[in-house]
């Protein structure tokens, strides 16, 4: 009803107002034409009003349309439809599909004018704004000036025209004014900026709505904006976040392994650059481990990093590489006597007692040390011989520092190729069972001989196990040798007392680390006996004293697994290991082999005598036999027999021999006399 009665209003100042100028018009061709150019200029206004407010919604409904949020523009284009000559405003996609569509409710109005707007942003295409207008405004005009035209045949040329400057100055400049602020909100963007409402007529009203649209664009913004920011900051904070956790160790807050190497990498990049590259292992750290719990463990890595970081300058950097691995980059320093005082410094800060909760706990370290560029010109190369340096103070018995020097890289480099070969070896079958005979206490049978390995290595020649074996034990590959070894002893056994008459013994070394807590070692060895129709009580299997440190442990059950398929056992060594006496008669056990080392003493030793016989009397208790190791001289022989002794084993009767010649002197020629 208002705006009925404000377009009544309206029309009845219209009427007058063209009542007055027909009344002092005087020319009419001259009233035809200004009827004309005012006509056109409306027309004019309003489509660049309509165009005006178009580009101005555009950017708001674009960035709605980004966001799929359909809602916000409807609500965008909703406030359009209370200018009276707008019939429709519809948003499609670049196909041409309507997405959001307001109709005005005066459905009989003919449309006479679109304003299309392309909906874009950074150079890529949303959708077209339409908005659709009837030509009442124009129609309203064309009546007007027939009327104006009509009556200015009365009136004079000079009051008509004064009238159609009133005219234009009270309906055009709310308009112009309106369509002007409109374009400079669309070039600045400035959504806070308000049009001053000029008249309370339609023209009003549109400010009042154009205003209206203004404020919830402007909410509108500021709330995406907010969004944004606020999205910003997480997401800062995220590489905040990850760039922590891609350079730092979450356990000690040092900074890690990436960090390390990405550190060196520019460092060696730099021209002239000098510095010191310190690798540090802690000695007993597994212990704490084990014995304490990871916890502990994890507290004792903290305060070691602590201790390292007052050991450097700020210049300096200490990292942690992983496990119980830690590594100091000294710059600038290239002189062994600097790089000594902060090893000496590091080593003399870790000796000191820890406190980890309640419990005391001590730990050293092993640690090695490289120059750049005297030790090395890349990455690689100073972090392999850093390591190499600190194994080196490893096996010379830890709690020390040493540099790196060549002759530890060709040591390594010959080691890492000896590794190489033991697996070549393993795969061409390029070793060989050599056989030594242990004879019974008279000097005159060969019941037993024990099956020791040799390498024929092709360049090499003849290598000994010690040679190889401490080697392959490091390295994983101990298992496939006494694979081997197993297979080929059992078929050598078993041709051994095919051909012979008297049953022949054959004992095999098994390593500590062949032996497992599940006992897939003694499956092995059913497997292997049944395989090849093992005679019962033909295999001896020997194993070290501290193998056999926990009597009740799986050990036992699997020395007696292997006593029910008649496989025999033996410790080798007794007497230098830490087995007590008090269990060994719980063992299932049938041989003792005495140590070398108190055979080779007994000639000029009572003590080793003594300790000789009663590791004898104590045996023969038991009801096990006793094998002496390692006996060359003819006196050593005479004292063995004189203490009751059962086997004789040494370099007195043979050294370790091939199978073939073990066969043509200790078997064939028994079945021969037979």
């Amino acid at each position: 009803m208002k705006k009925l009665f404000a377009l009544n209003t309206m029309s009845k100042k219209l009427l007058f107002i063209l009542m007055s100028v027909a009344l002092v018009s005087t020319a009419t061709v001259t009233i035809v034409f200004s009827a004309y150019e005012i006509i056109t200029s409306a027309k004019e206004e309003q489509i660049e009003s309509l165009g005006s407010l178009s580009k101005m919604l555009s950017p708001n409904i674009t960035t709605a349309l980004m966001f799929d949020d359909i809602d916000a523009v409807q609500e965008l284009i909703n406030p359009i439809l209370i200018r009276s000559d707008v019939i429709s405003i519809m948003v499609t996609s670049m196909t041409g599909e309507q997405l959001v569509i307001a109709q005005s409710e005066d459905e009989n109005m003919e449309q006479s004018i679109e304003v299309s707007t392309p909906l874009q942003l950074d150079m890529h295409d949303y959708g077209i704004l339409k908005i659709r207008a009837n030509n009442s405004y124009i129609q309203d005009r064309i009546t007007f000036y027939f009327k104006f035209i009509m009556i200015l045949m009365i009136f004079t040329f000079a009051i008509s025209l004064i009238l159609s400057l009133l005219l234009r100055r009270r309906f055009l400049n709310p308009i112009l004014y309106l369509a002007q602020t409109a374009s400079k909100i669309t070039t600045s963007h400035d959504y806070s900026l308000r049009a001053k409402q000029l008249s309370q007529d339609e023209v009003g009203q549109l400010t009042s709505c154009f205003n209206a649209m203004l404020y919830n664009i402007e909410q509108r913004e500021n709330s995406l904006e907010n969004q944004v920011r606020l999205r910003t900051n997480e997401l800062e904070n995220a590489n905040i976040q990850l760039q922590q956790y891609a350079y730092q160790d979450g356990l000690t807050d040092l900074p890690n392994r990436r960090y390390f190497y990405e550190k060196l990498q520019s460092l060696v990049s730099i021209k002239e650059m000098k510095f010191a590259l310190i690798f540090i292992d802690l000695d007993g750290f597994k212990e704490v481990n084990d014995s304490l719990g990871h916890d502990y463990g994890d507290l004792l890595l903290h305060q070691v990093a602590t201790r390292l970081q007052s050991c450097i300058t700020t210049k300096d950097t200490v990292a942690r590489l992983g496990g119980d691995e830690f590594t100091l980059i000294l710059e600038g320093v290239n002189s062994p006597d600097e790089a000594s005082k902060i090893a000496e410094a590091v080593k003399s800060s870790l000796m000191q007692s820890i406190k980890v909760k309640k419990e005391t706990v001590y730990v050293t370290a092993s640690i090695g040390l490289t120059f750049f560029p005297a030790d090395g010109l890349t990455v690689e190369e100073l972090v392999r011989r850093a390591d190499q340096a600190m194994y080196l103070s490893k096996n010379k018995g830890r709690n020390r520092y040493e540099f790196f020097s060549y002759a530890i890289e060709e040591k390594a480099t010959e080691k890492r190729r000896l590794i190489e070969e033991i697996r070549t070896a393993i795969v061409k079958n390029q070793f060989e069972l050599y056989y030594q005979p242990i004879f019974s206490i008279d000097g005159k049978s060969v019941p037993k001989a024990e099956a020791l390995i040799r390498w024929n290595h092709p360049e090499g020649g003849l290598i000994g196990p010690n040679e190889f074996i401490p080697v392959a034990e490091k390295n994983g590959l101990i298992n496939d040798i006494g694979q081997w070894v197993k297979s080929q002893a059992i078929q050598d056994t078993v041709q051994f007392n095919v051909l012979s008459e008297k049953t022949i013994q054959v004992s095999v070394n098994t390593s500590p680390l062949e032996i497992d807590r599940t006992g897939c070692w003694v499956d092995e060895w059913i497997v292997a006996s049944k395989k090849y129709q093992l005679p019962a009580n033909t295999i001896l299997i020997e194993v070290t004293e501290n193998t056999l440190m926990d009597p009740d442990s799986s050990i036992q059950r699997q020395l007696k697994r292997l006593s029910t398929i008649n496989i025999d056992i033996a410790i080798d060594d007794f007497g230098v290991g830490y087995s007590s006496l008090a269990y060994l008669q719980r063992l299932d056990i049938d041989i003792l082999k005495i140590d070398r080392s108190f055979i080779s003493d007994i000639e000029s030793n009572d003590n080793s005598i003594a300790l000789v016989k009663a590791i004898i009397t104590m045996a023969h208790n038991l009801d096990v036999m006793v094998v002496a190791e390692g006996v060359e001289t003819q006196k050593q022989y005479d004292l063995l027999k004189l203490l009751a002794c059962d086997y004789i084993q040494g370099y007195i009767f043979s050294k370790a021999i091939t199978k073939q010649e073990f066969m043509k002197k200790y078997i064939i020629p028994i079945r021969n006399n037979t």
